[in-house]
């Protein structure tokens, strides 16, 4: 059991900004880490030190990270756990959350736990590095129609598309299809709370040690000094090897059904993109492939940037770490998760993936 600080925070921050590739936004990360840590000082357990009967709730988002309106505030996160925990009727305690993935956000999701001492945060995520969709995040349950998992989501702007509630039950990729629908209705963001699972099912399915990961990551970046002492900490901590750097040839990312999806070109190195980068061609060979964690730094200051909203001549560095190197959980083993990037994106990735 740990007492986590704003340090720890930042930290977790920094490194999820990495294994979530780019996404979720720094500032607006710190932000909610700083409202957190107002409010009280949450606790990081192992699942070792919970009994394997424990139940854990997952805090999440749904929609495109590319979406530039604010549709999502703190206390939306926590109705929606307070719905999903109202609608479950299960057996056991509920003694923690986790978050679905990595992201500059992970620290933000923390504000339950800083409110309620009972509520710890758990060094597991649903994944251990950024996914696109939820199925990918549904440990292996995604295509499983016998098991219903209640999920709430919450957000949207009165004076925009109308502020929601939604609070389902069902097999995991069913609901999640429902609340992706959801949120683009609401103009493209919500967040988001489902589970709970027991911490037996964690241990086997979830990528345990993911905030640990983040938090060790982010202390090595926070260490680094100048644009190229932040790429070599990334790339050391994380064994990753380089594809390649220069210039945006081209940057052509738009939002297709609510994601971003695209593809970004460096000298002959394309990065395809689904709200995640999903695999690296270099002169049309394979090079890298979800889950392998392919990442884009700024040559300038070695930070990781999004692959929504990029401008054709900037310098970028593009990484890629093996699979095997990041607490990964059981979703991106399944073949029916990769149905959508591969439709939206037209290439395939299964053959690649090492999922069946």
């Amino acid at each position: 059991m740990r007492e986590l600080t704003f340090e720890d925070a930042r930290a977790a921050c920094m490194g999820g900004l990495v294994f979530g590739a780019g996404g979720g936004g720094l500032e607006r990360g710190l932000d909610a880490a700083r409202a957190v840590f107002q409010v009280g000082s949450p606790v990081l357990v192992s699942l070792d030190e919970l009994e394997g009967d424990d139940q854990v709730m997952i805090m999440t988002g749904v929609g495109a990270p590319g979406t530039q309106r604010q549709l999502t505030w703190p206390r939306d996160g926590l109705r929606a756990l307070e719905l999903a925990v109202d609608a479950w009727d299960g057996h056991g305690a509920i003694v923690g959350t986790m978050t679905a993935h990595p992201g500059a956000f992970m620290a933000g999701t923390w504000l339950a736990n800083a409110l309620d001492p009972n509520l710890a945060v758990v060094d597991c995520n649903a994944n251990g590095r950024g996914h696109p969709t939820v199925a990918m995040g549904g440990m292996g349950l995604a295509g499983r129609t016998d098991i219903n998992v209640v999920q709430a989501a919450v957000g949207g702007v009165e004076d925009h598309h109308g502020h929601v509630e939604i609070v389902a039950r069902g097999p995991i990729g069913l609901v999640s299809d429902v609340l992706h629908h959801a949120s683009a209705a609401t103009g493209g963001s919500l967040l988001a709370s489902r589970g709970p699972f027991p911490v037996e099912f964690l241990r086997e399915q979830g990528a345990v040690g993911a905030v640990s990961a983040c938090i060790r990551l982010g202390e090595a970046m926070i260490a680094a000094e100048g644009g190229e002492a932040m790429i070599a900490a990334i790339a050391q901590t994380l064994g990753a090897r380089e594809l390649g750097r220069g210039p945006l040839r081209s940057a052509d990312v738009a939002v297709r059904e609510n994601w971003d999806v695209g593809t970004l070109e460096i000298d002959g190195l394309v990065v395809h993109v689904c709200n995640e980068y999903m695999a690296a061609d270099l002169d049309g060979e394979r090079v890298a492939t979800y889950p392998d964690l392919i990442v884009t730094l700024a040559e300038s200051d070695g930070m990781p940037t999004p692959a929504a909203h990029r401008e054709p001549g900037e310098r970028i560095v593009v990484l890629a770490v093996p699979r095997t190197k990041i607490p990964l959980g059981a979703g991106v083993r399944e073949a029916a998760v990769y149905r959508d990037p591969e439709r939206l994106l037209g290439i395939e990735l299964v053959a690649h993936a090492g999922a069946s």
